[in-house]
């Protein structure tokens, strides 16, 4: 199946869950993931702030910051494509409206050194079990996969209907590592 034909697939599946299966679902994720050990090892995350119909973050980054981890959120730069990465303390005061409808930190945010992200949550449409994602089109998450340290693991946040048999991929895209559905924790590198 071609990228595009994908892509409105999975959206249109996706965009039929209920909001109370998106909650149902994102709370069995939210099990895995505090119990994932890169996760716990973790000191400095960064999430993507979640659509409606994403696997929700909000709760993950609250929970994350009451454990006294470091929390990074993306703000997005439309106009160069480009994701920099902003630490948040606070949810409800560090967040306004960006692109899309997206959440993001405020103009004003503290950047965080990439180089200290110790695991990036990145949001997908689509994903297979070897970690290749396909994400809304504009390449902003593959753009600023490629600047991270060796060491910084990748995890992507999924519900099952999202994992297909293969994701078209080019040489430029960028796996993930790991991949957490409300069913299970897909170790892409085998």
């Amino acid at each position: 199946m071609e990228k595009e034909t994908l892509r409105h697939h999975i959206l249109s599946m996706r965009r039929n869950l209920s909001s109370e299966e998106v909650k149902e679902r994102s709370e069995k994720i939210r099990e895995f993931f505090f119990n994932f050990p890169l996760v716990k090892k973790a000191s400095l995350i960064l999430f993507y702030l979640s659509l409606p119909d994403e696997v929700q973050t909000e709760r993950l980054i609250r929970d994350t910051l009451k454990m006294g981890k470091k929390v990074a959120v993306p703000l997005v730069k439309k106009e160069k494509r480009e994701i920099i990465p902003c630490k948040l303390s606070n949810y409800d005061k560090e967040l306004e409206d960006g692109p899309w409808g997206i959440l993001q930190p405020k103009i004003k945010c503290k950047r965080v050194d990439i180089k200290e992200i110790d695991l990036v949550v990145v949001p997908g449409v689509a994903f297979d079990e070897k970690g290749h994602r396909l994400g809304f089109g504009a390449g902003f998450y593959d753009r600023f996969l490629k600047l991270l340290s060796s060491t910084t693991k990748t995890v992507s946040l999924s519900f099952e209907i999202q994992i297909v048999n293969k994701v078209p991929s080019l040489p430029h895209d960028i796996s993930v590592d790991y991949i957490i559905t409300e069913k299970r924790i897909i170790n892409c590198n085998g």
